[in-house]
């Protein structure tokens, strides 16, 4: 591959972009064809917590550079790729991730970055008009969630950064990895993301973030899903922002089946890209298949010839379920997404 570095050009998300890469997406659909409309870019495995439930940073090795990962998208933009979003990991620990990020804004897409918030800082200004929504990282009131992160400090800053972003006028959203240390203080979670104004999104705590069949904390037990299910309805019901579709609720209560992988979109309208370069529906089965490395095939190779998972019994991460819901053109998960691209939550956030 050519080095190169992601250069500054014209760029955004125009109207009449979005209208085409709909109708690239409704055709494709048409005829069953994959396409890789929503795209997640893991920049990294690092990351500067460590926190009780992720050991995401004990698979850090090596990384793509900027320009790779800025062909990556120029070659999957091409392929039909409206959305991009970066995770790690924690994205910024790599200083280059705002041109990263940039890259895709100025070639057409709808940017979103996930971030515990601890580097935030000035990096979030950087962005500003060049990231379209952030997610953070939320476990709980500040002594839970410095507790689970493992660093003091760290929920101060996510405070910090909520409120950064809002004023840059990004979208905003918040998600919170439910087990044993929070489940009973969901309530309070929601009320905080109300008071500050952002979606709040809850997922349970998986066993392993690479192996789907690991299943979840054995705490959380079907009984524990159904009642959080219960829970976020009836705090939905208050006005609370809640951003879950009821979709994504009839999952959690068919917990541990909640869906079969092999019918889940992932792999055919949506793919995650690895720091090194594997395209896979999602990191959870990332090591369940021969996959091919964008880098050695070229992206849209790669996700095109992506073999997608025969058996499972699906997840419950949030942004994987909420996306199949809607490609599966859900009604009530499509209105959610609408109503989260239009940026900050009412008190009527019901859905």
């Amino acid at each position: 591959m050519a080095e190169r570095t992601c250069i500054r050009g014209r760029g955004g998300v125009t109207a009449l972009a979005k209208a085409r890469d709909l109708v690239r997406l409704g055709a494709a659909r048409a005829v069953g064809r994959a396409l890789p409309f929503s795209v997640t870019f893991i920049l990294t495995h690092r990351c500067n917590f460590r926190c009780e439930y992720c050991e995401i940073p004990e698979r850090a090795a090596e990384e793509m550079s900027d320009a790779e990962f800025c062909a990556a998208i120029d070659e999957l933009r091409a392929a039909g790729m409206a959305r991009a979003s970066f995770s790690g990991g924690e994205a910024l620990l790599r200083r280059d991730a705002p041109r990263i990020v940039g890259h895709a804004k100025r070639a057409g897409c709808f940017t979103s970055m996930n971030t515990n918030g601890w580097r935030t800082g000035n990096v979030l200004k950087d962005m500003a008009g060049l990231l379209d929504m952030v997610v953070l990282s939320l476990d709980g009131p500040e002594p839970v969630h410095d507790l689970v992160r493992r660093r003091p400090g760290s929920y101060a800053r996510v405070i910090a950064a909520i409120e950064q972003a809002r004023g840059l006028g990004m979208s905003v959203a918040t998600i919170t990895v439910v087990g044993p240390w929070n489940v009973a203080r969901i309530e309070e979670i929601a009320e905080l993301t109300g008071s500050l104004g952002v979606w709040a999104y809850f997922q349970p705590a998986h066993e392993e973030c690479f192996d789907a069949e690991a299943g979840l904390h054995p705490a959380l037990t079907p009984a524990v899903l159904a009642e959080v299910a219960d829970r976020l309805e009836r705090l939905r019901a208050r006005g609370l922002p809640i951003g879950a579709s009821p979709g994504f609720l009839r999952r959690l209560r068919r917990a541990p089946r909640f869906h079969d992988c092999a019918a889940c979109h992932a792999g055919r309208y949506f793919a995650t890209v690895m720091p090194e370069g594997w395209v896979v529906p999602c990191h959870l089965t990332s090591g369940a298949g021969q996959y091919l490395n964008g880098r050695e095939v070229g992206f849209a190779r790669a996700f095109f010839e992506m073999p997608h998972p025969r058996a499972g019994d699906g997840c419950a991460i949030s942004p994987y379920v909420e996306t199949d819901l809607i490609f599966r053109l859900d009604p009530r998960a499509i209105a959610a997404a609408l109503r989260r691209g239009d940026g900050a939550p009412g008190r009527s956030a019901g859905g």
